[in-house]
């Protein structure tokens, strides 16, 4: 009977080793990623105060708004929407880095469209 019970120890022992390889091996996968949460909420902030200034009005508007956010920021900005998009990234700029991206309704012309802004890092 010692025998038996030996054997299912090490059975036991043998399986719950197997489910210590597997999630270790599967750990790195689900680990959390780091993330700069200023640029995040930096990127919120300029694109809330896009939506705020009414900068879709017009091209010059919203370049002028992205230009400037942009330049405070320190990052590449883009925003598009009603017709209209601008962007204080230079030409040839690699799209490397982290990228945050929001969608959020504007009133242009008496009615709701929807508008994107974008934030990365200047590469």
């Amino acid at each position: 009977m010692t025998r038996h019970f030996a054997f299912l120890f090490s059975l036991e022992a043998a399986f719950s080793l197997t489910l210590v390889v597997v999630a270790s091996a599967y750990l790195l996968a689900f680990a959390p990623q780091e993330e700069n949460a200023g640029e995040f909420l930096a990127c919120s902030d300029a694109a809330g105060a896009l939506a705020e200034l009414r900068a879709f009005s017009s091209q010059g508007a919203l370049q002028a708004s992205v230009g400037e956010a942009g330049n405070l920021l320190g990052e590449c900005m883009e925003a598009k929407g009603a017709g209209v998009n601008a962007s204080s990234c230079g030409e040839g700029q690699s799209e490397a880095g982290e990228k945050y991206s929001f969608s959020f309704p504007i009133w242009k012309d008496g009615r709701v469209e929807s508008a994107q802004a974008e934030c990365r890092q200047r590469g």
